[in-house]
Order: structure tokens, then sequence, then C-alpha cells
């Protein structure tokens, strides 16, 4: 009786013990540091929103923010590392329309219904810019002298096939203007191109020009948004001078925060909370006010909805504008 006692005793202690084991071996998500791939060179727009997400996430969850640059095929090459990545919630992508605009010409091999949708970071309208007190000042003027002179009034566009693009042509549908697209390397460049007088004006994101803009250097012609840009409310939309530009849809260039397919539901969740309450911080809120960005987060349904229309108006781009 003594023995079968014991041995009784010796199960509970060795059954606490595994329980024990186990509870310790499943730690609470996040318990180190996660990395957010970026898949363009470091200094454009999305690696900076990445780099000022970095001290939110560490004051506010004591989480380390990894910010890692993976540039090369439009953004492609990052992305398909993060959906060949470990799907442990450690590693997400800052991912953007630019390679939605890919997979809706068949340029980068993959499902966007593979992809999980964490968080929508930004939206990032598009602008049209000239130089600063130089022969366009207004966007009439710019496009009369489009209609006047075939083909003579170029627009300089960072890469090509993309949302700055479809915006500029669908402008010149609506105006019956033909414009000269000229495309280059990266926004830094159009902007070189024009300060230099070589091109007549930038399709670009207010992120890229609102310094210049600023000193003068640069003025920006119209938006091609509905809403406008609150931090140059006196600038018209290119739909309130007349020109329907939306035919398509809403393109948007919006980033968003994916992660690979098969993440557990509460790595998810949780990193869908953590990105949300980061975005709505002041520090970050300061950060897109002066970059000229719209951040309004979103997640679950109402994110896949999202990012399921901007792919559906960058299909028709695709169909309409791009395989012409």
């Amino acid at each position: 009786m003594r023995k079968k006692l014991m041995y009784g005793v010796m199960a509970i202690a060795m059954m606490a013990s595994i329980l024990t084991g186990c509870s310790e071996s499943k730690k609470e998500f996040p318990s180190k540091e996660i990395t957010v791939v970026v898949p363009w060179n470091p200094g454009g727009t999305n690696d900076l929103m990445a780099r000022a997400l970095q001290p939110v996430f560490k004051e506010k969850f004591n989480v380390e923010l990894v910010v890692k640059n993976s540039a090369g095929g439009g953004s492609a090459v990052g992305i398909t590392e993060v959906l060949t990545s470990k799907p442990d919630g450690y590693t997400v992508g800052l991912a953007s329309s630019s390679f939605l605009a890919l997979v809706a010409q068949g340029k980068a091999e993959a499902d966007i219904s593979n992809m999980e949708n964490i968080c929508l970071v930004a939206e990032e309208p598009v602008v049209l810019v000239a130089k600063g007190n130089g022969k366009y000042q207004d966007a009439q003027s710019f496009i009369s002298a489009a209609k006047e002179k075939k083909e003579s009034v170029s627009i300089g566009v960072p890469g090509s096939n993309n949302v700055n693009q479809a915006y500029a042509t669908l402008l010149g549908e609506a105006a019956d203007a033909d414009f000269l697209f000229m495309p280059f390397d990266g926004g830094s460049r159009v902007i070189t191109e024009i300060l230099g007088g070589h091109v007549d004006a930038g399709a670009l994101k207010p992120s890229e020009v609102i310094s210049q803009v600023r000193t003068g250097d640069l003025v920006i012609l119209g938006v091609f948004n509905k809403e406008g840009l609150s931090s140059v409310p006196e600038v018209p939309t290119f739909e309130s001078l007349g020109y329907d530009v939306f035919t398509l849809g809403q393109l948007k260039q919006a980033s968003y925060i994916m992660a690979p397919e098969k993440i557990g539901t509460e790595e998810k969740e949780k990193l869908a909370s953590m990105f949300k309450e980061a975005l709505e911080s002041e520090t970050f809120k300061a950060f897109a006010a002066e970059s000229g960005l719209i951040s309004e987060p979103i997640t679950g349904d109402e994110l896949d909805a999202y990012i399921a229309d901007v792919y559906a108006g960058l299909e028709k781009a695709s169909q309409e504008i791009w395989s012409q």
C-alpha cells in the first residue's frame, strides 16, 4: 500500500513537472525582436516609415523592430523573402501597391490570397510637380501646353507601369492631352531631372517632394486623390478641375504590413494590434504629417477588402494601360 502511494505521488510530481515545462516552453508572443523586411534600398519612403516605428515599438512594447532592406525586382525580392520565411510572426514585410502591380501584370510569381495582411500603414497620394518659378506654375497651364504641343511635354516617373504612371495617363486621357513619359530609377532622380530642366514635371509621392516644395524648388500642380493634401490645402485635386482620373477606380499608392501564409492566429492578431497601436501613436502621427502621408491603420476583414479593391484597380490598369 505504501509503495502504491509512493508511486502515485511520484507520478503526480512527474506530471506536474511536464506541465510546468510545457507552460514555460510556450512563451508569450513576441519574446524576441521582430524583423520588418523593406523591399527597397535605405532612404526611401517605405524605409523611413519602418524606421519611424522602431522607437515606438521599443517604448510601447519593449520589442526591438529590426529593419532589413532587401531591394530588387521592384520589391519582388524582399516580399518573396517574407513569403518563404518561417510563419512564426517574427518576420513580416512592408508591401506596397508596387508589388501588387507586379502581380497584376504577371511579373511576380505570387498569389495575393496566400499573403496574410496585417495592418495598413499609410497611403501616399500621387502629386504632379514642376520646377518652382518655372514655366508651369499650375495644372491648367501644364495641360494646355500638352494639348498644344503633342508629346512634347514630359512627365518623369519613378520606374514604370505603376500607380504614378497610371494616374498621369488617365489625366492625359481626361484632358485629351498627350504626355511623354520618362521612367527613371527612383523619385530622387526624377526630381534631379526636373530641377535640371530636362523633364517638365514628375508624378511623385508627397514624401519625395515635400522638402523641395517648402524651399520653393518645386511646386505641386495638382493632386490625384479625391481629398487633396492637408499639408497643402490650396493645391487643387484634378477631379476638382474637371478631370476624371478615377475611371479605373481609386488607384492607391498604399503600404501595409504583411506576413507569410499559415501564420498562427494568435501571432497575427497580436501583430495587428501592435502595429495599429504604434501607427496611432503621436510619434508616428507627427512623422506622417511631416512626410505628407495619410495614415489611418485598418486590420482584419476591412484591410483584406481594401487590398482586394486596390488590386482590382491595378488589374484594370494592367489590361487597359500597361498592356498597350
